[in-house]
């Protein structure tokens, strides 16, 4: 944990870094944000997978479809939700004493 003062300069300098450096920052950005496209790859192959594993994997096979049918809605719904703001995005950055 960062004393308040630690965090001030802190702030300053990350503040400094993007107004120097906006390709950086941009990078930065991107690497914060969800990726989408991954998320609808990643469900539509688990839902391509289920009836090969419920063909060849017995009760086992059931198990592990109903598991991967059940993780790729969890992540259609993650890339619905998502709202597409990064970690650092201007409006969501920590608060400093001086703001």
């Amino acid at each position: 944990m960062l004393e308040p003062n630690e965090k001030v300069v802190f702030d300053g300098m990350v503040s400094r870094l993007r107004a120097d450096d906006p390709r950086f920052a941009q990078k930065v950005d991107r690497m914060c944000r969800p990726r989408k496209q991954l998320y609808l790859v990643m469900a539509i192959l688990l839902w391509t997978m289920a009836p090969f594993s419920i063909i060849y994997g017995g009760w086992t096979g059931v198990l592990m479809a109903a598991i991967g049918g059940g993780y790729g809605a969890h992540l259609m719904a993650k890339r619905a939700a998502g709202s597409g703001e990064s970690i650092w995005s201007s409006a969501r950055r920590p608060r400093t004493s001086s703001s």
